[in-house]
């Protein structure tokens, strides 16, 4: 089930052991292979996942070493006696079986990836390893889910009990999370963002607008479209693709829904799926993210890289990523609508990134070195 790991290899370079939330491939699990990859020169990495899942050939391709650990996150929301009864036994050999490990490997760090797992930041506090919370999310304000079992005060206690670090993706999560985690330090740390620039570039584009991803009600769709119809009573027609995955069918046919009933056939397409960004976003002018509560907003990076603008939701952690150069802010539909209508123009000079990758790992290495060593 589990790949050996390679004690005696690189023991020059401490070893990481990082717990993923879970087994796929996902925008949590993309950031931490993401930090992997810049932090290869430094440190050797082991994953573990609580199930399979398509993160296995993942980090097998990068030659990194993983453990299959059945487990339960504490944002499960089933309290019945049986579930509570399973959860215990899963969760005391769970952290047996990750003590034992992290004894085998030498790990001079453990990680956890999301709010979700926790198994791994105990069984490190109870070997006296260091401990590093990597923050991606609000957790209830985007995703709807409470930690501790529906006991965050509790939970939020034993984060801070168990960890040397909390590292959050931007600033408007970690203003939430100091507040929360008043005795631990939590630092901001914007995260590297891949883009495969060896890709060939689409020269025509096909449409002015995009929203790429997950399609989910707290993505901000509806409200979208909405803009899209009211621009079109006022004469101005504008184009949108939306394209992603997506999980919910109620949802999307609600969009289908709405679009069949305005008309909009000709000006929206949807299409659902995983697509490759690199082929995708260089078809398109702009990128509209309209989120209610994106913690960081990675889709924006990887627009301003593909060369697109970017038009975002003034909420959450996004817009820390949006400057004089690469995009505008709106705050409501009726300001979003004023933009499709052309109202306020997108800046017209060379896209400038807000932040800079190099100095963000040369920062969170000087944080390790400082916090946990």
């Amino acid at each position: 089930m589990n790949d050996p790991v390679p004690i005696n290899d690189q023991q020059e370079k401490p070893l990481i052991v990082w717990q993923a939330h879970e087994g796929n491939l996902s925008g949590a699990n993309i950031a931490m292979l993401e930090y992997i990859d810049a932090l290869r020169g430094t440190y050797r990495f082991h994953v573990i996942l609580p199930h399979e899942g398509t993160m296995r050939n993942v980090l097998t391709k990068r030659q990194v070493t993983i453990s299959i650990v059945p487990q339960y996150g504490w944002a499960d929301s089933n309290f019945s006696f049986k579930r509570r009864l399973k959860r215990l036994i899963r969760t005391q050999l769970a952290v047996r079986i990750i003590r034992k490990l992290l004894k085998e490997t030498g790990a001079s760090f453990v990680f956890t990836n999301t709010l979700v797992p926790f198994v791994a930041a105990k069984a490190a506090y109870r070997l006296q390893l260091p401990h590093v919370w990597w923050i991606h999310e609000y957790g209830e304000e985007d995703f709807g889910f409470r930690i501790g079992y529906g006991k965050p005060e509790k939970a939020y206690k034993q984060m801070q009990h168990w960890s040397k670090l909390i590292i959050c993706n931007s600033e408007a999560v970690t203003t939430k999370f100091k507040a929360l985690l008043p005795n631990v330090p939590v630092h901001r740390i914007y995260q590297p963002v891949s883009w495969n620039a060896a890709k060939p570039v689409p020269k025509d584009k096909i449409a002015t607008y995009l929203m790429f991803g997950q399609l989910a009600e707290s993505k901000g769709h509806l409200e979208v479209l909405k803009a899209v119809a009211k621009a079109k009573q006022l004469g101005v027609t504008v184009k949108l693709h939306i394209k992603g995955p997506s999980e919910n069918a109620v949802y999307l046919h609600l969009l289908k829904e709405f679009i069949s009933t305005n008309q909009l056939e000709e000006q929206i397409n949807i299409e659902t799926g995983f697509f490759v960004k690199e082929e995708i976003m260089p078809q398109y002018e702009v990128l509209i993210v309209a989120s209610r509560s994106e913690a960081f907003g990675r889709v924006i990076v990887e627009a301003n890289k593909a060369g697109l603008r970017v038009l975002v939701r003034n909420s959450g952690g996004a817009p820390e990523l949006i400057n004089e150069t690469n995009g505008l802010l709106y705050t409501n539909q009726e300001d979003l609508e004023a933009i499709l209508c052309g109202e306020r123009a997108f800046p017209d000079r060379a896209i400038c990134c807000n932040y800079n990758e190099s100095e963000q790992i040369q920062t969170l290495t000087e944080l390790l070195e400082r916090t946990c060593m």
